[in-house]
C-alpha cells in the first residue's frame, strides 16, 4: 500500500512493483526474483516463457514492468515489443539479454524499450537489472501522476495559471484563458498587468505581492479585465511555489456579487418595510426571520430558526396555515399567495391577532420548498371591527332615526328607528339613499342646516349642533323634528366629506310645550291677579285699620287680630307669587358672601326678641334673589315655629360634600315623622302657616343642584343642611 498521497509533488509510491519476466529459462527467472526482493521496493514478479502467454497475462493483469528475453520460442524480442506497445504504451519495457548487441540495444531503444541490460556470468548484471527495473517504474509512476496532474488542472473550472519571478505568465489553463477571453497561447511570456486595470495593478504592487511572499499566499476579491475591455469580479487567490514562481487560481464571481448585492437589497427592503417577515420550509419549520418578527414575538432571531411554528401558533392558526398552503398547491388555484389570520402568542405570553399574508417559495423539481410571509399585527383593526359592529348594533338599537349625507347634500344612509322599516318620513331607506334633502325639506330648513354646517367647519371649539326643522313625510304631512349634526373628520387633503344626524321626532315635545305655555299664560293671569287685584283690597283693608287704631273708641284687641290677619294674607301673597314666579330652571350665579346677607335677611324680617348667631364666613355662588328667599324663608319658619325669642345660628357643615352651610334654632324642633313631609306644598306643622315657605326653600336649593335635609339640631331644635352648595375658597 502506499503511506504517501500520490498526488503530492515529489511524493514515491511504495507499492508493491508487479514484474511479468518474459524467458524460457527458469533458473534465470528465480535468479531475477531473488534480485528484485533484495531491491528498495517491494515486488511481485510473474513468470511466462512465451510471447503469446505474456501477451494474455497482459490482457488480464496489470503489469507495472516488463523484463524479456529478445529470443523467445515464438517470436523475436522487437517483435514482441511492437505488439505490447499497441496495446501498453506506456508499460516500461526492459531487454534482459544474452544474445544481444550494441546495434540490438539501439534498435530496441528506438522501438520503444525502456531499457536494455545485457545478461552476464555474475550477479552483478541481476542486481543491475533490478535496481533499472525499479528506476523505470517509478518514472513512469512519476510521468503518470504529473499527466494526471495536467489533465486536472486543464479540465478544471477554476482559472490557473503559473508566474515566473518577474510577473510574467508561463502556464494557463483553458479556464484561465477564457476567463480573460484570450488564447492560452496568446497569454504566455504576458506580465500579469495586463489583465488588471491600473487601480488594481497599483493595489497588488502595494499590497497584495508583499503580502504573498510574506505570509506565502494571499486570498481576496479583484477586478479582472477582459481582452475587450470589459471588468468582472473574481476570486483570486495567490501562493508561492518557494523558488520565487507564484501560482494563481481565478474565480468570476460576478454572478454571485451580484446574488449577493441583490440580497442585501431585497434585506433592507425586507427591514424598510417594518413588517415582520419569516420564511419556514417544507417541515413547517422557521429558516429565516427578521428584526420585526423578533421584536413582536419578544424572541431573538437565534431562538425562532428551526422552531416549528407551533412554537408561537396556537392550534387553530396552525391548522389554518396548512389549509392555506394546501389550497395553494391545489391543481385548482392559479395564484401562489393567501392571506389568513392567526394568533401569535410572545414570550411574555401576550397573544397578539395578526394577517398572514404567504407566499409558495418556488418549486424544487415540482416540490413544495415552503412558504414566506408578511405579518400585520391586526389588534388594533380588530378592536376597530369591534367597536364598529357595536355603533352599528347602537344606531340598530336607538329610538331615533340616524343618517349621513355627501357634501353635496344627498342621503348616503339611513337607519330607521329601532324596530322600524321605515323612516320617520314614511319612506324606506333604499327609497332615500341617493336622494336629495330637498326631496324631505323646505328651502328655509335646508338654509339652517347649510348655515349650522358651515359654522360647524369654521370653528374648533365646536363639535356639534342641534336645531329644529319640519320634514315632510310621504303623505305630505309636516312633522317636527330635532334635528342633532356632526361633520366627519376632512380626508387627506382637507376637504370636508361628510354630515352624519339624528332625528328625533317632538311631535310630543311640541306639544307639551304649547299645553305648558298655556298654563303659563293662566298663571301668569293667576299671578297678576294675586299682585294686583288682592293687593288693592289687602292696602284698602290695612288702610282703614290704621285709621280704626287712631279712634279711641275701637277694641284693641279686636284691631291686633285684625293686623295679624293681614300679615299672614301678605305673607300668603308674597309666597304664592313665589310659586308662580319659579319657573326658570337657571339661575343667575354670582359669588355672594353669605354672613352680609343673611345678617340683610334679618333686617327684612318681623324677628321680635329672637337672636341671630352667624359662624360662617362662606363665599357662595349663587343666585342673589333667590338665596336671599330661601333664608328670609327659614328665619321667618325658625320664628314661627320657635317663638319670639328663639336663637337662629348659620354656620358651615363640616361633612358635607362640596360644601354647605345649616340654618338651626334652639325652638322645639321637627319629630322624625315629620321631616319627610314638611317640605311639601301646604304642609304648615301647627296648622297657622301658608305651608308654602318650605316647599319654595325646597325649590330654590333644586334650582341650584343643591340638596336640603332637616334635622336635630344641637341645641333640640330644627336643624336644615344645605349641601353641594359651590364654595370660593377665600
Amino acid at each position: 500500500m502506499s503511506i504517501r498521497d500520490e498526488s503530492l509533488p515529489g511524493s514515491v509510491s511504495m507499492d508493491p512493483i508487479r514484474v511479468l519476466h518474459v524467458d524460457d529459462d527458469a533458473e534465470c527467472t528465480a535468479t531475477v526474483a531473488e534480485f528484485l526482493e533484495r531491491a528498495a521496493s517491494p515486488s511481485e514478479l510473474l513468470h511466462a516463457t512465451t510471447a503469446s502467454d505474456a501477451l494474455e497475462r497482459l490482457e488480464t493483469t496489470e503489469i507495472d514492468c516488463i523484463v524479456s528475453e529478445y529470443a523467445l520460442p515464438d517470436a523475436d524480442g522487437l517483435a514482441f515489443l511492437a505488439a505490447v506497445r499497441e496495446a501498453h504504451e506506456d508499460v516500461p519495457f526492459v531487454f534482459f539479454t544474452g544474445s544481444g548487441s550494441e546495434s540490438l540495444a539501439s534498435e530496441a531503444t528506438g522501438a520503444g524499450a525502456t531499457d536494455y541490460v545485457p545478461k552476464g556470468e555474475d550477479d552483478e548484471q541481476y542486481a543491475t537489472l533490478a535496481e533499472r527495473t525499479v528506476s523505470a517504474v517509478e518514472t513512469s509512476r512519476a510521468h503518470l501522476q504529473r499527466e494526471r496532474k495536467i489533465q486536472a488542472i486543464e479540465t478544471a473550472q477554476e482559472g490557473i495559471s503559473l508566474l515566473d519571478a518577474d510577473g510574467r505568465l508561463v502556464y494557463v489553463n483553458r479556464a484561465y484563458a477564457d476567463l480573460y477571453g484570450y488564447e492560452p497561447a496568446e497569454m504566455i511570456g504576458e506580465h500579469w498587468e495586463l489583465l488588471y486595470p491600473e487601480d488594481e495593478v497599483e493595489t497588488a504592487h502595494e499590497e497584495i505581492i508583499p503580502a504573498v511572499f510574506a505570509e506565502g499566499d494571499w486570498h481576496g476579491e479583484t477586478i479582472g479585465r477582459r481582452k475587450d475591455g470589459s471588468t468582472f469580479v473574481e476570486s483570486h487567490s495567490l501562493s508561492t511555489t518557494g523558488n520565487g514562481d507564484m501560482i494563481c487560481m481565478v474565480q468570476d464571481i460576478t454572478d454571485r456579487k451580484e446574488r449577493e448585492r441583490t440580497l442585501e437589497r431585497y434585506e433592507t427592503i425586507i427591514d424598510a418595510l417594518g413588517d415582520p417577515v419569516y420564511t419556514v420550509d417544507a417541515d413547517g419549520r422557521y429558516e429565516f426571520v427578521n428584526d420585526a418578527y423578533a421584536e413582536m414575538t419578544g424572541y431573538a432571531k437565534h431562538e425562532l430558526v428551526g422552531q416549528h411554528v407551533s412554537f408561537l401558533l396556537d392550534e387553530a392558526s396552525v391548522e389554518r396555515g396548512e389549509d392555506c398552503v394546501r389550497s395553494l398547491l391545489s391543481e385548482d388555484t392559479t395564484g401562489y399567495q393567501g392571506t389568513y389570520e392567526i394568533t401569535v402568542e410572545t414570550s411574555a405570553g401576550e397573544p397578539i391577532r395578526c394577517e398572514d399574508h404567504v407566499s409558495l417559495l418556488p418549486l424544487e423539481d415540482g416540490r413544495y420548498r415552503g412558504v414566506a410571509g408578511v405579518v400585520r399585527d391586526i389588534t388594533e383593526r380588530t378592536r376597530r371591527e369591534r367597536e364598529l359592529e357595536q355603533y352599528e348594533t347602537i344606531l340598530e338599537t336607538i329610538p331615533d332615526e340616524v343618517y349621513s349625507l355627501d357634501p353635496d347634500g344627498y342621503f348616503t344612509r339611513i337607519v330607521p328607528p329601532i324596530n322600524a322599516d321605515v323612516t320617520t318620513t314614511g319612506y324606506t331607506p333604499d327609497e332615500l339613499v341617493g336622494e336629495h334633502v330637498s326631496r324631505l325639506l323646505d328651502a328655509e330648513d335646508i338654509a339652517e342646516g347649510e348655515a349650522e354646517i358651515a359654522a360647524l367647519l369654521s370653528a374648533d371649539d365646536r363639535e356639534h349642533a342641534s336645531f329644529e326643522m319640519e320634514i315632510i313625510t310621504v303623505d305630505g304631512e309636516r312633522v317636527p323634528i330635532e334635528n342633532h349634526i356632526a361633520t366627519l373628520p376632512s380626508d387627506e387633503d382637507g376637504r370636508f366629506q361628510s354630515t352624519v344626524g339624528v332625528l328625533r321626532n317632538i311631535t310630543e315635545r311640541k306639544a307639551r310645550e304649547r299645553e305648558l305655555k298655556a298654563q303659563n299664560e293662566r298663571l301668569d293671569r293667576f299671578a297678576s291677579i294675586v299682585s294686583h287685584d288682592l293687593r288693592n283690597p289687602l292696602n284698602v283693608a290695612q288702610g282703614r285699620l290704621e285709621q280704626a287704631r287712631e279712634n279711641p273708641d275701637c277694641d284693641g284687641e279686636d284691631l291686633e287680630a285684625v293686623a295679624w290677619a293681614h300679615d299672614r294674607m301678605e305673607v300668603l301673597i308674597e309666597n304664592i307669587l313665589a310659586i308662580a314666579q319659579e319657573r326658570d330652571p337657571s339661575p343667575e350665579i354670582e359669588p355672594i358672601e353669605l354672613a352680609p346677607l343673611v345678617e340683610g335677611c334679618w333686617q327684612h324680617v318681623e324677628t321680635a326678641n329672637a337672636t341671630l348667631r352667624i359662624e360662617t364666613d362662606a363665599v357662595v355662588r349663587a343666585d342673589r334673589p333667590r338665596l336671599t328667599q330661601l333664608l328670609e324663608n327659614l328665619i321667618r319658619n325658625a320664628i314661627e315655629h320657635g317663638g319670639p325669642e328663639v336663637t337662629l345660628t348659620v354656620g358651615d357643615c363640616a361633612d358635607a360634600d362640596g360644601g354647605g352651610v345649616f340654618v338651626a334654632d334652639d325652638g322645639p324642633g321637627i319629630s322624625p315623622a315629620e321631616r319627610e313631609t314638611v317640605f311639601e306644598s301646604g304642609y304648615s306643622g301647627d296648622g297657622g302657616g301658608t305651608g308654602l315657605g318650605l316647599a319654595i326653600v325646597e325649590q330654590i336649593a333644586g334650582a341650584h343642584g343643591w340638596t336640603v335635609t332637616v334635622q336635630k339640631g344641637e341645641r333640640g331644635g330644627a336643624r336644615f343642611d344645605i349641601t353641594g352648595i359651590d364654595l370660593i375658597d377665600r
